[in-house]
């Protein structure tokens, strides 16, 4: 299968069939070491000037939320967060993907089942949490274990979409190690400064003999300038791990719309996606400066 390097493609049904090829395809020329040092660098420089202008005390962790509001609603940037409030909808990802995880193992048969494990497993650990008997609980499983039997059930509807979706996206028995749903996100500290970091995240991971794939889940449409929001979990992830690790392609899904675009990854999409992380540090520096009025016109 020959890899899109287009703007991006709409794949029609039966979609699982090309979304797999798509992952399996094998990858275009890996970007060297020199490239990544020299970015790192010169992309360390310009951060660490932009973060000193940050007022006092705070610190910006820009992952893929905070990087697509500066570039899409940068005056959203300038209002104070909001306390984290959990719901449906925000918990939807989290057991989303533990159930994901289990029906690529086989260890359940369907995203419902598996949701329905998942959950259940929640409640016995935030119980024996507040018992003090064991360890700590999945971050969501106190707050559901306190709702009535409705909100828990909405809370399972939001997973079980979730899941499903993904789930049916994929021809899962064609990957062969299984893809890796869920790892731990790439955390990068700029060095030279305490208040900046970049946190890039992927939902499933497929690696075979070369550089990994990345696919990412998103809701609602694509934005008009995808690239960059696919760029940034491969650009933090050779900012982190080094080139080793550098995905030769990433592919956002937004399943709601039954949109798909695939960004093959290198050097040229590695620089245009860190120059724009400078452009969304440089609006959220600007706007956290201007609600505390202490921006310099």
């Amino acid at each position: 299968m020959t890899v899109p390097t287009t703007t991006g493609m709409s794949l029609a049904l039966p979609r699982a069939a090309a979304l797999t090829d798509a992952l399996l395809a094998p990858p275009a020329d890996s970007v060297r070491a020199a490239e990544i040092t020299a970015l790192r660098a010169e992309l360390a420089g310009e951060l660490v000037a932009l973060a000193e202008e940050l007022p006092v005390g705070e610190r910006l962790r820009l992952d893929g939320y905070r990087f697509d509001m500066a570039r899409e609603r940068p005056e959203r940037c300038s209002a104070a967060d909001a306390p984290f409030v959990a719901s449906p909808v925000v918990c939807r990802r989290a057991i989303g993907l533990s159930a994901l995880a289990r029906c690529v193992r086989r260890w359940a048969p369907t995203p419902a089942v598996a949701v329905a494990d998942v959950l259940a497993v929640g409640v016995e650990d935030a119980a024996d949490a507040a018992d003090q008997s064991s360890g700590r609980p999945p971050w969501w499983a106190a707050w559901y274990r306190s709702l009535p039997a409705g909100g828990r059930a909405m809370v399972a509807a939001e997973a079980v979409t979730w899941a499903t979706q993904v789930w049916t996206a994929l021809e899962w028995e064609r990957f062969a190690p299984p893809p890796i749903v869920g790892s731990g996100d790439d955390w990068w500290d700029c060095p030279g400064t305490r208040q900046l970091t970049l946190r890039g995240r992927a939902d499933v991971r497929v690696r075979g003999d070369g550089p990994p794939v990345l696919l990412v889940v998103a809701s609602g449409l694509p934005p008009a300038d995808w690239r960059p929001a696919l760029g940034f979990p491969a650009l933090v992830s050779a900012l982190a791990r080094g080139e080793t690790s550098v995905p030769c392609r990433v592919i956002g899904l937004w399943p709601a719309s039954g949109q798909v675009r695939i960004l093959p990854v290198d050097g040229p999409a590695l620089s245009t996606t860190a120059a724009a992380v400078v452009g969304a540090v440089a609006t959220w520096v600007d706007a956290r400066l201007e609600a505390h009025g202490t921006r310099v016109a």
